[in-house]
């Protein structure tokens, strides 16, 4: 993957629309200070995502926006397109090319595009992630982006770590996974509140609901009543109105009779009436035809006002327009002799050019010939000085060479002595690095087994506190459903004593039990136990006797009304036992089951149990006695609790409250062994950490010292090489000393010979100079007066250009002119057609009008008779209007008795329908021989009354309230479970986080330590963890000593040294994981020659896997470029791009090329 081409609108100082089209290799981009070199790198990271307007060196981010010139306005919207090579699939996309176009608009809004679709900021950074060119990656360093890197804390370092790690998308995906894990918890936090406040409302609504449900029996009975009682009423006033309807009849007869007479005549008035209106209608139709003729008049009088109008105004725009066509045909006719006289010029211009010219190469030709006589002597002289120089040369070889024999034997001697010397070190040396390596490998088993347990320590540990968190989650879903259980009871609890205490009885059965009177039993709901479906039976069979006080004597009965009378909390019934005689033996019919059977009791209540339901039993789903029996439905949500069952509510209660203690007990003694569990994880990791990385060192360490003997043996090698060669070089170079002796006298001789011939040839070579400095002159005299010539022909060329083109204008103009005026006459034309077919319909109009008003006046007149007959037939229809209102008299007074007896009908079925929502025909179908017993009608009226305020909504509301409980606790266990999953998908990527980066920094660091030492030559350098045993958080610190320095901080180095330490730490991340393209703003502005040449050959040595993007000033870093672009300001405060492409060159023509333009430049300074 590369980047192609960079589009460019509106960012900073590129106003206009710029197209930078890039190939791989390097690219440069030169140009003076101030002219927006930096701008095309900004331009690339911005459209990448970056949202820090600082970083772009803006105040705020609308300052990337074109802000305008003198000359040019602002612009308002700035967009840069990035497009590159996907054939790679490097990114996640399925495209083999890929555009990416940013906007930002200056009322703040941005608009993101991927493939001219729009998209987010997110999608796009989402997929540039692991690539080197997120937000934090170290593809493009800005200007002071070396000195950050290298000043930046280890913390900030970690980042370009993570994008060559690869880990940017995990870390994406962890952040992601936190802010789910915190909304989760919220979500918990929040569902757990509406639970515990549910629970609350659950336990009024349980209360209401059942009240709500005794009311609605009570309602029920009461309803019975009502309709018998009304049903009655109503059967009275019902036989009273039909022998009223008997006497209504004959007066209804004679009012039919009126009725006749009136409606006959009524209708022969309507049809007068009718005959009226429809005069009415014809005479309002024939005003309204007159009032249109008269508008319709009017509007055509106006047309014809506004065409008159319309014809003058087009004679004034036509006399203008001959006006202006003339004045243009004038000035056409001026420009031709104009552009004769130009013409002119131009033919002098091109003749004295012509002239010049001439003079000018004979000029040239004359210099050539001197030029070429001045080369022959110069060369004779060269040939002559090289010769001497060769010959003296040769002499100071000999003289050197035999000195350097001499040297050559002394030092080989030396040299000889040393290689022994250093053959018995490097033995020595090599025999000690073996030791230490089987020292070090005996510590790597060690360390070894020590990762082996530490890692099975940290498994047990993170598997413990797995279970751990399970329990956790269970006990929080049994606490919940506990509190459910717990809320349901206690709501009941509360419910069955709230309706208690409106219960006389049941209050005094509780004042004298609490009061522990001796020879008290407790009461007859507490001596037995019998299943929930008799419960109903048993209630209605005993009545208001279930709470009734069981007492040994009728002693203690006194005792306990005296109580009652004195304390004033209630009344009791007292059952004394011992007045209580043995239940006869009782015989039931066949299939029967006794009560007493599904009754269980304690042996000393067996007599008292036998008393109350001896003659009772169950058959065929009712419950049967001597004279009674008790059937029915069951509720349709099953028997519902009552005070009889208060006692087993409060024992539950006990048993829910002990068991949630034991709960949170356990839940304590989990969280307590899940923070252990969790603390004991940490530390087996940490420990695992730890050993993994001594591990790694004393890998490192062995391969350092395996490293040290193989240069042990290389160095025996060489030491026992160069004493064989110094041994040689001994015999040699004594026999050079005497050879070099011999050589060097002959030499002397031949170069004092050649010293005389280069004098003779130096006075030539001066006689020819000074001649052809004179020819020079003269060449340039010529060539200043042709370029003054040929200034002048390009003016005169010029201004012929622009007479021809005002020319041609003019006569466009007056062709125009002619066209519009010869519209305006022909519409003139068309108007004045209209204005004679709008004064032929004006006239016609007038015709229709007189004929109109006629009509109307005939039909005016025939509307007056009909009033006249109408008038007649009114006194006629009075008079029967009269007798008939005498009949409906008398009838009233027969209906008002009738009208009462209905209206007490309505009422009582309003009273029906209003009360229990009953028909008459349904009370009757419902109640039918049911006797209103008014005793019993009081009785649950009053019951009724003291029931107070009663929400009948209640048990819906419960059942839906329960149902939210329901679900509620639903939700917070698939919360739970969500939080499990997120915790284990956090620590599957915390530990391929850990993994990656711990592999990728032993990568870099490896890359690292090795080029530095081949970019300064030597010296050390390392990274550190600044926390090894948290790979997750940890910082990265560099470590730098170049040659010939003691260790030091980082930020002691020079500036060149901290230009080298970074690009030496950018092309280790090169090395583990090239990016598809670096751009470097003035990253070598530190450097000086020699450093520069390293540099460049690193860039050469990468640009074939990465796409190179350089702003510089260096020269050198330049001539390592394919392509230039130069950045000018031709117009201020505008930046435009010139592009050089050095590859169309070959061979020995690139260098030249590139290096002129490096040194003359074609790029104007800024202004």
């Amino acid at each position: 993957m590369y980047l192609k081409s960079i589009d460019i609108c509106g960012y900073k100082s590129f106003a206009l629309k710029t197209h930078v089209e890039l190939e791989p290799g390097i690219t440069g981009v030169i140009g003076p200070n101030g002219c927006g070199k930096s701008n095309v790198m900004e331009s690339v990271r911005w459209c990448l995502g970056e949202m820090s307007w600082k970083s772009l060196r803006a105040d705020t981010m609308t300052d990337v926006i074109f802000a305008g010139t003198a000359k040019r306005p602002p612009q308002s919207m700035a967009e840069v397109t990035l497009t590159f090579d996907n054939a790679s699939s490097l990114l996640a996309v399925q495209y083999s090319e890929v555009t990416i176009t940013r906007r930002l608009f200056r009322s703040g809004e941005s608009q993101y595009f991927l493939n001219k679709t729009q998209c987010r900021l997110r999608d796009i950074r989402e997929m540039f992630l692991d690539t080197g060119l997120g937000g934090d990656g170290y593809a493009i360093i800005d200007q002071g982006g070396v000195d950050a890197m290298i000043r930046s804390k280890p913390e900030e370092r970690r980042a370009f770590f993570e994008e060559a790690a690869g880990v940017a998308k995990y870390n994406a995906k962890r952040e992601e996974a936190l802010r789910k894990l915190d909304r989760v918890d919220m979500d918990l936090g929040r569902l757990q509140d509406s639970v515990v406040l549910i629970e609350e409302q659950v336990k009024k609504l349980d209360s209401d609901a059942r009240r709500a449900k005794l009311y609605a029996k009570y309602k029920e009975e009461l309803a019975a009543m009502e309709a018998a009682h009304i049903l009655e009423q109503a059967s009275a006033a019902e036989s009273e109105l039909a022998r009223m309807q008997e006497r209504i009849g004959p007066v209804e007869q004679l009012l039919g009779e009126r009725r006749s007479q009136i409606g006959a005549e009524g209708a022969n008035l309507a049809a007068l009436n009718l005959e009226k209106t429809g005069e009415q209608n014809r005479l309002i139709e024939a005003n309204q035809k007159v009032a249109e003729t008269r508008t319709a008049i009017g509007r055509f009088e106006e047309r014809l006002q506004s065409a008159s109008q319309t014809i003058v105004s087009m004679d004034v725009r036509a006399e203008a327009c001959r006006a202006e066509a003339d004045a243009d045909g004038v000035r056409a006719a001026a420009v031709a002799p104009e552009i004769a006289v130009v013409a002119e010029s131009i033919a002098q211009a091109e003749a004295a050019l012509a002239e010049v010219r001439a003079r000018a190469q004979a000029a040239e030709a004359e210099f050539a010939a001197i030029e070429a006589r001045a080369r022959e002597a110069q060369a004779l002289k060269d040939s002559l000085a090289q010769e001497a120089a060769a010959q003296a040369q040769q002499s100071y070889d000999l003289g050197r060479r035999l000195s350097g024999a001499e040297s050559e034997l002394t030092h080989a001697v030396a040299q000889a002595r040393a290689s022994l010397r250093n053959l018995e070190r490097d033995v020595v040396a090599a025999a000690e690095t073996r030791g230490r390596c089987a020292e070090v490998r005996a510590e790597i088993s060690v360390c070894s087994a020590r990762l082996a347990e530490a890692k099975a320590a940290s498994e047990f540990a993170e598997s413990a506190a797995e279970a751990l968190r399970r329990r956790q989650a269970e006990l929080g879903t049994e606490t919940v459903r506990l509190h459910s259980d717990l809320a349901q009871a206690k709501a009941r609890q509360e419910s069955l004593e709230s309706q208690g205490g409106q219960n006389p009885y049941w209050v005094g059965a509780q004042t004298v039990l609490n009061a522990r009177i001796p020879g008290t039993v407790g009461i007859v709901r507490g001596l037995f136990r019998v299943e929930d479906s008799l419960k109903p039976a048993l209630e209605d069979l005993l009545g208001e006797r279930l709470f009734a006080v069981v007492v040994e004597d009728s002693t203690a009965a006194r005792a306990g009304i005296e109580l009652l009378e004195a304390s004033g909390a209630g009344r009791a019934r007292f059952l004394v036992a011992s007045a209580l005689n043995d239940a006869p033996e009782k015989t039931y019919p066949p299939e029967a089951r006794p009560l007493l059977s599904s009754l269980q009791c304690e042996p000393r209540h067996e007599k008292i149990v036998k008393h109350l339901f001896a003659e009772a039993y169950e058959l065929g789903g009712k419950l049967f006695g001597d004279h009674w029996v008790y059937g029915g439905s069951a509720p349709k949500d099953g028997p519902q609790p009552t005070l009889a069952d208060l006692g087993e509510l409060k024992e539950k209660v006990v048993v829910l409250e002990s068991r949630g203690t034991e709960l949170a007990d356990e839940r304590a003694r989990t969280e307590t062994a899940l923070g252990e569990a969790l603390a004991a994880a940490r530390a087996a990791g940490a420990t695992l950490s730890a050993e993994s990385n001594r591990a790694h060192g004393l890998e490192a360490r062995v391969s350092q010292l395996e490293q040290g003997l193989e240069n042990h043996a290389r160095n025996e090698e060489l030491s026992t090489e160069e004493s064989a060669r110094a041994l040689a070089q001994i015999a040699a170079a004594k026999e050079n000393i005497s050879e070099a002796r011999v050589v060097r006298a002959e030499a002397e001789a031949r170069v004092e010979a050649a010293r005389a011939e280069e004098l003779k040839a130096a006075s030539v070579l001066a006689a020819a100079r000074e001649e052809l400095a004179g020819k020079r002159a003269e060449f340039s005299a010529q060539e200043g007066r042709m370029e003054g010539v040929q200034d002048q022909l390009a003016a005169h060329e010029s201004s012929r250009k622009r007479l021809d083109d005002e020319k041609l204008s003019l006569e466009a103009s007056i062709a125009r002119l002619v066209c519009e005026g010869e519209e305006l006459s022909r519409r003139k034309a068309e108007t004045l057609e209209a204005q004679e077919r709008m004064r032929a319909e004006i006239l016609v109009l007038s015709t229709a009008l007189s004929a109109r008003e006629n009509e109307s006046k005939s039909v005016f007149d025939r509307m007056q008779d009909l009033q006249l007959k109408i008038d007649a037939r009114g006194a006629l229809l009075k008079t029967l209007q009269a007798e008939y209102d005498q009949a409906q008299a008398d009838l009233n007074q027969h209906q008002v008795h009738a009208a009462a007896l209905k209206s007490k009908q309505d009422m009582l079925t309003a009273r029906l329908w209003d009360e229990w929502q009953m028909t008459f025909a349904d009370a009757r179908a419902k109640y039918k021989g049911v006797v209103a017993d008014q005793e019993r009608l009081e009785m649950l009226r009053r019951r009724i009354a003291g029931m107070g305020n009663i929400n009948m909504a209640a048990p819906e509301e419960y059942e839906a309230l329960a149902e939210k409980q329901r679900f509620l606790i639903g939700q917070i266990n698939d919360l739970l479970k969500a939080k499990d999953d997120l915790l284990a998908a956090i620590s599957k990527i915390n530990n391929a986080t850990r993994e990656n980066f711990r592999q990728t920094f032993t990568d870099v660091r490896e890359h690292f330590r090795r080029l530095y030492a081949v970019l300064f030559e030597g010296g050390e350098a390392d990274l550190i963890l600044t926390d090894p045993e948290n790979i997750l958080e940890t910082g990265v610190d560099i470590v730098a000593q170049p040659p010939g320095k003691k260790l030091q901080s980082i930020s002691l180095l020079s500036g060149g040294e901290k230009t080298l330490t970074a690009i030496a730490l950018l092309f280790a991340f090169f090395m583990v994981k090239p990016s598809p393209f670096c751009m470097l703003d003035e990253a070598d502005a530190a450097l000086d020659d020699a450093n520069i040449e390293r540099f460049v050959a690193l860039l050469r040595e990468f640009q074939n896997k990465t796409q190179f993007l350089i702003v510089s000033h260096n020269k050198r870093t330049m001539e390592a470029t394919d392509v230039i672009y130069g950045v000018t300001m031709e117009e201020k405060g505008v930046s435009q791009l010139i592009s050089v492409d050095f590859r169309k060159k070959s061979g020995p023509e690139a260098e030249p090329a590139k290096r002129k333009v490096l040194q003359q430049g074609p790029f104007e300074p800024a202004g």
